[in-house]
């Protein structure tokens, strides 16, 4: 166990002391016993006439050990107890014994920081014993001073403090003190036990030592130490465990386990040996039977001012540790091997104890073979490892209806082969528990309710063994077996994983099998009795999967369940991928008339090279010659009649276009007429591969919603955005949730000059790509996958003064327990395709649209859009209106929006990308402000869920 502060230390003790009170010793009358007993309801008092009684405690332990007279136990049954100076002493024959009265640490004995001195002194005194106590120090001093004692005994204590000099200080003048079954914990820089010279016997046996940078055991010139059957864990790796130095002759090492391994390490022990014996020190000790497990291969004793490396070399030229064994572990270990340490032992080691650190006897292992002296099965070490032998209640059913018949089983672990005599069962339910012979007995439940079984073991020793598990029996009224299936996104798996969860479903019995097929053509997952699991489907679709329930009463009953997978957004750059005017993506060239540009963008610049189903490429047509038209679409596939970017001769126009890539990671560029430069900035991709944490997701669709325009100051502070200047958008309290990136409309409009607008990168330089660009006077939009920090988008503007509009048309949300709203949408690229044309008659009736019309298009069951979708990514394009006018688009059936979608001058051709949800009918609305327009829309990919 690592060490703990002192407060840590303290809280333990406290919460432990705030729990039952202790049943005093019956073993002593009442005369030679003095109780203690400080909390509020104690009844205590120091100078009562029957202080100290079991009716009225003393209420502070210094007085009762004052007052008590060899022979006497001071019995502390409850409290927390400053420093204690112990003057009272025992008799050989009438020790004085200050105890708890169980082996649990629940009482503390600690100097407070207001205080000073040990937490627990013996000053002059012989003949006593203190067990039970956890006892510390918030000061600079021993916690444990023994000053001029004798025939001293901590036993079954708690040692710990953050500012000890050491936990015990055995001054010189004392002898014949004992530690035995203690747990010491030191930190950095401070002993265990530091025993000074000219102090003699003293016993160290059965105690568990946790340190680091320090010396558990260091004696400087004490005579006859006895360091027996400990167990040593170095939080350090690099720290002597037992030192004996100066004149500390006839001592004793044995049966001890060191445990070397550290999570920092060291590379070897060099000088730092874990055993130490001084020249002045060999002379009739004895040093054997103990066991090293480390991760080191560092020497591992000195012994008489020479290193030795290993047991082999020690022996060779001592004779000492013919019986040692060492252990190498793997880096990292936290815990001892134990079958080294058991029945290896010298039974006849001085002060060996016959009960081990718990109180628990020695036993023989009869897996191990008895390799120790004298008796031959002690265990190395502190613990003396016991018959593993362990019962659990069981039980034929969980849950039925009334009235139940059970099996009730002891369900056992017994290794050991240890023999049973009976099994004592208990149903939880008011009748008379049942002894039987056999392991297993029939019980019948008569009314409804939940009941708890217990079954205890009677050994052939006569021991009793509790059963370590209960079970539960729940007694039901009638009713149907109902199965109920949830599937839902698995995250952080990929968008093709899904999480089955049936824990919802119902009945009266308990459920022997849960069962899904997930309706892929895949064998049936068998979700056991748990009905949680997970699937990951081979591509995008929508599955019906199918539960199959059993349960314990031998019915069966089925559900089916529809879930749709498909592609994760993954905000990405922006990054440009594509300049035909310098050469970047392509050849440094204008795109010529009917050709058609192939560009790579799967596996380049941090794009995955698989995965990818789609991207979104803010594409910018740079001074057209002619009049064209740019359309994208998968490459190596027939290009459609859609289009994506619309464009007069000298214009630089821009617009996101979404568009599924190939699977040799290429998209097409067709250029109408004319020649062009063509500009590409990738913005995010679609992904199936992509864990759906750290910023990839799906899109929640929220909008179209206004959350900035600097004419009016939603969202910032009102006022353009000048030459250089920075626009930062707040997204509203509980909008952005824990989004990783927003779906926005971005709007510009009475620029001053020609310039663009990009997303403020963290390094605080000026961006190199734009999402938005633009000329005086103009006012345009484009869709923008912008990433959220702490709430707030950026944008930069280059030249002259702009206002700028922003509308929420979608989130990225990967965690559906914090983000806001409903949970996000996988997404399902296609090829561009055309529903509706004013042009033509295509989706709509020929004809412009009019002023302050609307018209309704289907969307689902179109051009392979299946029906139930949520939303559409559609390329909408306003042709030639009569006058300046701008165009909305969203649900039908729902209110028009405060909020364009494309803005129009007259007589201008234009698209903008839009993310439209989609009616309950399966259509969109568009909506023109003013004039008359031809409206073309083309649908790039949808949302489902």
């Amino acid at each position: 166990m690592p060490p703990r502060s002192i407060g840590a230390f303290a809280v333990v003790v406290g919460l432990l002391g705030a729990g039952l009170a202790l049943t005093p010793s019956a073993a002593r009358a009442d005369g030679s016993t003095l109780y203690v007993n400080n909390i509020s309801t104690s009844n205590c008092s120091d100078s009562a006439a029957d202080a100290g009684s079991q009716a009225q405690p003393y209420c502070s332990l210094q007085t009762a050990v004052d007052t008590a007279r060899p022979g006497d136990t001071v019995m502390v049954v409850r409290g927390n107890f400053g420093p204690l100076d112990v003057k009272t002493s025992g008799t050989a024959s009438a020790p004085l014994t200050i105890t708890t009265g169980t082996s649990k640490v629940v009482t503390s004995i600690v100097t407070p920081p207001s205080g000073s001195g040990p937490g627990l002194t013996f000053d002059h005194v012989h003949d006593v014993a203190v067990h039970g106590f956890a006892i510390g120090t918030n000061v600079q001093a021993p916690v444990v001073a023994v000053e001029g004692a004798s025939d001293i005994t901590l036993d079954g204590d708690q040692l710990q403090s953050a500012y000890a000099t050491a936990l015990v200080g055995i001054d010189g003048q004392s002898s014949t003190v004992t530690l035995s079954r203690d747990e010491l914990y030191t930190r950095p820089g401070e002993d265990a036990v530091d025993i000074a010279a000219g102090a003699a016997g003293t016993v160290i046996t059965g105690n568990k030592f946790s340190y680091g940078k320090n010396t558990p055991v260091n004696a400087a010139g004490a005579p006859g130490t006895v360091v027996v059957g400990n167990t040593f864990t170095d939080n350090g790796g690099c720290n002597t465990a037992v030192s004996l130095t100066g004149a500390s002759s006839g001592s004793t090492v044995e049966n001890n386990a060191f445990f070397l391994g550290t999570s920092g390490g060291c590379a070897t022990y060099g000088t730092s040996t874990p055993v130490v014996v001084s020249s002045g020190s060999t002379s009739a000790t004895i040093y054997d039977y103990n066991v090293f497990e480390s991760e080191s291969g560092g020497a591992l004793y000195s012994w008489g001012g020479q290193t030795y490396a290993t047991a082999a070399d020690l022996q060779a030229a001592t004779g000492q540790g013919k019986h040692e064994l060492y252990v190498a572990v793997a880096a990292g270990t936290t815990s001892l091997n134990v079958t080294p340490l058991i029945d290896s032992a010298d039974a006849g080691a001085p002060n060996a104890l016959s009960t081990d650190f718990n109180g628990k006897p020695r036993v023989d292992d009869p897996l191990v073979a008895d390799t120790g002296t004298g008796a031959g099965y002690y265990d190395r070490g502190a613990v003396e490892y016991q018959d593993p032998y362990q019962v659990a209640a069981a039980v034929s059913v969980t849950k039925g209806p009334a009235p139940l018949s059970e099996t009730i089983t002891a369900d056992e672990t017994n290794p050991w082969k240890t023999g049973i005599t009976s099994y004592t069962f208990d149903f939880g339910d008011g009748s008379t528990p049942v002894v039987s012979a056999t392991p297993s007995v029939a019980h019948a439940y008569a009314a409804i309710g939940s009941y708890t079984v217990t079954v205890t073991v009677t050994t052939a020793d006569g021991t009793s063994v509790v059963g370590s598990k209960k079970a539960s029996v729940t007694v039901a009224a009638e009713a149907p077996l109902v199965p109920v299936l949830s599937l839902g996104q698995a995250r952080p798996s990929s968008s093709l994983t899904v999480r089955a969860d049936a824990s919802g479903t119902t009945d009266d019995w308990s459920i022997a099998d849960y069962g899904v097929d997930y309706g892929d053509g895949t064998p049936a997952a068998d979700l056991g009795t748990s009905g949680f699991g997970g699937h990951t489907y081979a591509k995008p679709g929508t599955y019906t999967a199918t539960l199959t329930v059993k349960d314990d009463g031998g019915n069966t009953a089925t559900t089916t369940r529809q879930v749709t997978v498909g592609s994760a957004l993954v905000p990405f750059g922006p990054t440009r991928v594509l300049d035909t005017r310098n050469g970047t993506g392509a050849a440094k060239a204008k795109v010529g008339p009917g050709a058609v540009l192939r560009l790579k963008v799967a596996g380049v610049n941090g794009i995955p090279a698989t995965g990818v189903t789609a991207v979104a490429l803010n594409l910018t047509g740079v001074n057209a010659s002619a009049g064209t038209v740019i359309t994208a679409y998968p490459d190596g596939t027939t290009r459609p009649t859609a289009s994506n970017l619309n464009l007069g001769p000298g214009q630089v126009t821009p617009n996101m276009v979404t568009v599924p890539v190939a699977p040799d990671g290429y998209v097409d560029l067709y250029n109408n007429a004319g020649s062009i430069d063509l500009v590409g900035d990738v913005e995010g991709y679609y992904s199936t591969t992509a864990a759906t944490l750290g910023g990839t997701g799906f899109v929640q669709v929220s909008g179209p919603t206004r959350v900035l325009d600097t004419r009016t100051g939603i969202g910032t502070a009102k006022g353009k955005a000048g030459p250089g200047g920075l626009v930062t958008l707040t997204l509203p309290a509980g909008g952005a949730g824990n989004a990783s990136a927003v779906l926005l409309n971005v709007t510009e409009t009475g620029a001053t000059a020609s310039s663009w607008v990009a997303l403020e990168p963290s390094s605080g330089d000026v961006p190199t790509t734009s999402v938005l660009d633009f000329a005086a006077g103009q006012t345009s939009a484009n869709l923008v996958v912008a990433p959220v920090s702490n709430g707030q988008v950026q944008f930069y503007n280059r030249t002259g003064s702009v206002d700028l509009i922003a509308d929420v048309e979608g989130y990225v949300v990967s965690d559906p327990t914090t983000s806001p709203g409903a949970l996000g949408s996988p997404y399902f690229p296609i090829s561009p395709t055309r529903v509706l044309d004013t042009r033509n008659g295509t989706g709509a009736a020929q004809g412009t649209l009019g002023a302050k019309s609307k018209l309704s298009v289907k969307v689902a069951g179109h051009g392979g859009i299946p029906a139930g979708v949520k939303a559409v990514l559609v390329n909408l394009t306003g042709v030639k209106p009569t006058t300046s006018t701008w165009l909305s688009a969203y649900a039908d059936g729902s209110t028009l929006p405060a909020s364009s979608t494309l803005n129009l001058a007259t007589g201008a051709t234009r698209a903008n990308l839009a993310l439209v949800p989609v009616g309950s009918d399966g259509s969109i609305d568009i909506y023109n402000s003013s004039g008359t327009v031809n409206v073309v829309a083309d649908i790039e990919g949808y949302y489902i869920g």
